[in-house]
């Protein structure tokens, strides 16, 4: 041992400990398991409760060992000395005797515990201290407890299998008041249900002591329990009603209704009404209250007639994403019980004209169902299909839908004979099983993004713990850890979440960083995935300067390794970009997030996913793409539809002519709407004015044309073209009209690009397969 280390033990001499800070950690790294065997020496005597001085000098020893273990990486050959330590401590009363006073031997145990778990990703580390740590769970420190189970919870991020051999314990204390330890459970529970079985009525019932994190964390393992044994959670359904009112429990409640009513509707009888009016109050759940309003409609004929009346009476009042739930369910229960489709077909038909192209398709299936049972055309008989059979319906959506919620591909299962009512309630429940795999993700929260919930509750508070002791200068911990293990334990939800996200959420091709005027800025670029000849951007891409860039790079985190074949580390070539990028904007805000609090944090939820949607609406993205579910891929309008290409281009040019309102006036609220004759052909826009004079705008200046679309069925009203120095805004006669021109001009732009960057236009080279047609005319 070092004479210094030696000297200052032996004689318990304070006044040379401060010197060890002064030796070189090498001096001292044969030296450290010897120090923490006289530490533990000393510790261990009863006079050193009282000897002030002997405190002292051991806080100060086990500060510079710690710190020596930490800059010398020698934190597996020095766990056991520290761990026997831990249990030198265990054995004394580590209870505060007055508010102020703090128990020597906690103090101690608080030190060794923060340097242990800094290694929580070292298996070795964890083996040795795992066994000891949860002995401190009985502890009377409050402070010291509440630390044990935030180390605990970081320990169960690469250690599940290890801690939960301690289940029964962990819920022990949980019950007994350490409420803190909650955040543990939804990690390990699937490696050891049994303890939380057990006591899951004493768990329901300390849900209104614990806070908000607490429930949360609880409300994730009732949530897993009713995946698995969904009975088990019955008798409670009352009381989980009355936590709805909880903003932050609401969302995973439902979620957890959902699995329960799937599997026995009749337990949410008593509950119907209570769930119509908490929809009633927050409508935006109403997608997850009409999957169980839907659930208790197969038990019967009278209950089905109930919720059809529910669901049909909803249809004016709710959104489109909320519609496309309602819809569904209305098709499962009328391929049960057609007649209550006729009974209601007249108030479904109106969403005919639906702004949504989900919502049009559905309405569409659901008056195909409909006359098939009342004979007024043919089809064929379900009971002459396989069964087991998969049929891919596709459907062109007009390029006209203004919401990303147009799922073109409906994946139907059918299965068995239609001739009996039991077949048909059998056949609507294949239906509702089998819709629910293209249903929109805002439809139903995702259940592995609860569960990360308190996976980063816990790495968060338990990172701030440690980095309370850490050394300055210490160099952080390598990040590969935290991404690739993330990544390969939940590689199978990763993949799940990307697959139905992919339909409603265009992910971007590339991110990047741009210095503006004032601040940097993040730009993503979207692609066409087809990019045929005719392609609107074959060599382009649409721009988005987004305000959202948290979601956006967690999204595109999610899709690259979606894409991969093994877990991702920080190394890979996509990740690191992404991560530059995350660094470079953050870090002109000052701001300390981290890119692996980002990537390992729970998926975006719904009301995230619907700003993103929101965000793209607001820069027309979905004027000009749209999903093909054919080839499952976001596509520009001509890429998807190429039989428009004659209508919109007779003689290999964009050719369109009509009458159009121009806004005109030198201020804006004194412009008036004045009606004249446009024409674009060629390479121009040409207006006819009243005194034979025109006017001329070059297809060359424009930079972007949009539809304005206002209202709440988000129809378009107008056009407005935008260039360098000024923007116009045009308004046709009919939804119809506004699409062609605003096609068309997008048309002429990609032709006039071509030109400009010297491509031969593969546009001029398409063969016509008709006729030459005359020029559109459009009048108002």
């Amino acid at each position: 041992m070092h004479k210094l280390f030696d000297e200052v033990l032996a004689k318990r001499d304070l006044s040379k400990a401060g010197e060890l800070f002064s030796l070189e950690d090498a001096d001292i790294q044969e030296d450290l398991s010897e120090v923490l065997d006289r530490i533990c020496d000393i510790a261990g005597r009863e006079e050193y409760i009282t000897s002030d001085n002997d405190q002292s000098v051991v806080e100060i020893c086990i500060t510079r060992v710690t710190s020596a273990i930490r800059e010398t990486g020698t934190i597996e050959a020095n766990c056991k000395g520290l761990v026997k330590l831990l249990e030198v401590c265990h054995k004394y009363n580590l209870k505060p005797l007055s508010k102020d006073s703090e128990p020597p031997h906690a103090k101690i145990a608080s030190d060794i515990m923060s340097c242990l778990f800094m290694h929580y990703n070292k298996m070795k580390v964890m083996e040795v201290a795992i066994p000891v740590v949860v002995k401190f769970l009985g502890c009377e420190h409050k402070e010291l407890s509440h630390n044990v189970s935030s180390y605990l919870s970081l320990a169960a991020i690469d250690n599940a299998d290890m801690l939960a051999k301690y289940m029964e314990l962990i819920v022990a204390s949980i019950l007994k008041g350490r409420y803190a330890l909650t955040r543990v459970l939804p990690q390990i529970f699937s490696q050891n249900k049994e303890p939380v079985l057990r006591k899951l009525s004493n768990l329901v019932e300390i849900m209104e002591a614990c806070g908000v994190s607490e429930r949360v964390s609880l409300v994730q393992v009732f949530g897993m329990v009713a995946k698995n044994t969904p009975k088990l959670q019955e008798p409670f359904i009352p009381t989980f009603c009355e936590l709805l009112s909880v903003s932050t429990l609401a969302p995973l409640i439902l979620s957890m209704f959902v699995d329960m009513a799937t599997a026995n509707p009749s337990a949410f009888l008593s509950h119907v009404i209570t769930l119509k009016h908490f929809a009633e109050e927050q409508p935006i759940y109403m997608h997850q209250v009409v999957q169980v309003i839907g659930a208790t409609g197969t038990l019967g004929k009278d209950e089905a007639k109930k919720s059809m009346e529910y669901m049909v009476s909803q249809l004016g009042m709710t959104d489109h994403t909320a519609l496309v739930a309602i819809l569904q369910e209305i098709k499962a229960l009328g391929i049960a019980h057609p007649q209550l489709l006729t009974e209601n077909m007249v108030e479904i038909s109106k969403l005919v004209q639906s702004g949504s192209s989900a919502v049009r398709i559905l309405v569409q299936q659901i008056k195909e169902e409909n006359k098939k049972y009342n004979g007024q055309k043919e089809m064929r008989s379900v009971s002459s299909q396989t069964e087991g059979t998969v049929t891919i319906i596709t459907v062109g959506n007009p390029p006209s839908s203004a919401y990303p919620s147009n799922v073109v591909g409906v994946r139907q299962g059918i299965a068995g004979s239609a001739s009996s009512r039991s077949s048909q309630q059998s056949l609507a429940r294949s239906s509702r099983a089998s819709s629910s795999n293209v249903r929109l993700h805002s439809e139903r929260p995702s259940s592995p993004a609860s569960l990360y919930l308190s996976d980063r509750a816990s790495l968060n508070s338990a990172l701030t713990l440690a980095s309370n002791h850490m050394v300055p200068g210490l160099p952080p911990e390598p990040l590969r850890d935290g991404v690739q293990h993330f990544c390969e334990k939940h590689m199978s939800s990763i993949r799940t979440f990307i697959n139905n996200l992919s339909a409603r959420i265009p992910l971007p091709s590339k991110c990047s960083i741009v210095d503006g005027r004032h601040k940097r800025f993040v730009r993503l670029n979207f692609q066409c995935s087809c990019r045929g000849e005719q392609c609107l951007y074959h060599k382009d891409v649409f721009t988005l300067n987004t305000k959202l860039p948290k979601i956006w790079i967690h999204l595109m985190f999610l899709a690259v390794q979606a894409n991969s074949t093994s877990a991702l580390s920080q190394q890979d070539q996509n990740v690191s970009c992404l991560k530059a990028c995350w660094d470079a904007y953050f870090a002109d805000r000052g701001s300390n997030s981290g890119f692996l609090t980002l990537v390992t944090s729970s998926f975006p939820s719904t009301k995230d996913q619907d700003a993103l949607l929101q965000e793209l609406h607001n820069v027309r993205y979905f004027d000009v793409f749209e999903f093909n579910a054919a080839k499952n891929c976001w596509a520009c309008f001509m890429c998807n539809h190429p039989e428009k290409l004659n209508e919109l281009m007779p003689d290999g040019s964009p050719l369109i002519a009509g009458q159009l309102k121009e806004k005109k006036g030198r201020w804006k609220f004194l412009k008036r709407w004045k009606t004249r004759y446009f024409t674009l052909s060629g390479s121009h826009i040409t207006c006819s004015k009243s005194d034979s004079r025109k006017e001329s705008l070059p297809v060359s200046q424009i930079q972007s044309v949009k539809a304005v679309r206002k209202g709440i069925r988000d129809i378009p009203k107008a056009f407005e073209i935008f260039t360098a120095d000024q923007n116009y805004v045009f308004k046709a006669k009919g939804q119809q009209n506004i699409e062609s021109w605003v096609q068309c001009i997008h048309l002429a732009v990609a032709k006039s690009q071509r030109r400009q960057m010297g491509e031969e236009d593969p546009l001029e080279n398409i063969m016509l397969e008709r006729p030459r047609l005359q020029m559109k005319d459009t009048k108002l």
